[in-house]
């Protein structure tokens, strides 16, 4: 898909470039100068931040208590009056009742209330905001301007051509390059002025 997109915006810039008319000025150094304005559109990969919201589920685990009914088996303990004979086998004796009061258990079947841990787990939208680099293609235009001279550079005047257009001058005496200054040079010349 990106290959489809760069072949198409290629094309785009093709067929887009436009070239202004040559337009005459004159140069800083006093030559004349044909100016020439092309603006290229050219395409750049830009990248921007962008802000998504996006939502997801968090589990919420909640523990509730519930209560049941159910019957259980309670011992249940009464003191009682309890009669027995005694010296029933005893033959040298008369048998004979005896009366005390005795712990006597019984089981009885009785309701009870219980109390049951349940654990239930719900899953909550939970609402998050990330920021995600999203990058596109742009058209930019960029302007370039040829500058071809126009008939041969003027000869050097200072009084038509601007002051930077001049000629430096050296003062006398001194040496450069191992040459003094005061000195004819080899084409009969002071030595004033550099040409």
């Amino acid at each position: 898909m990106r290959i489809v997109l760069a072949c198409a915006a290629l094309l785009l810039t093709v067929s887009t470039v436009t070239q202004a008319q040559p337009v005459q000025r004159r140069g800083a150094d006093g030559q004349l100068y044909n100016e020439t304005t092309t603006t290229v559109p050219r395409t750049v990969l830009t990248t921007e931040m962008q802000t998504r919201q996006d939502t997801v589920y968090k589990p919420q685990v909640t523990t509730q208590y519930q209560t049941y009914q159910q019957t259980a088996l309670v011992p249940v303990t009464e003191q009682r009056w309890v009669s027995r004979q005694r010296g029933v086998w005893n033959p040298f004796r008369e048998p004979y009742w005896t009366h005390a009061i005795e712990p006597v258990t019984r089981w009885e079947h009785r309701p009870t209330t219980v109390q049951v841990p349940v654990t239930t787990t719900n899953w909550v939208p939970e609402t998050r905001t990330t920021q995600v680099p999203v990058s596109s293609y742009k058209t930019v235009q960029e302007t370039h301007i040829t500058r071809v001279p126009v008939g041969p550079a003027p000869a050097l005047n200072p009084t038509t051509n601007p002051p930077q257009a001049q000629v430096a001058t050296r003062p006398t005496g001194g040496q450069i390059g191992g040459e003094r200054l005061d000195q004819p040079n080899q084409w009969g010349g002071s030595g004033r002025y550099l040409r």
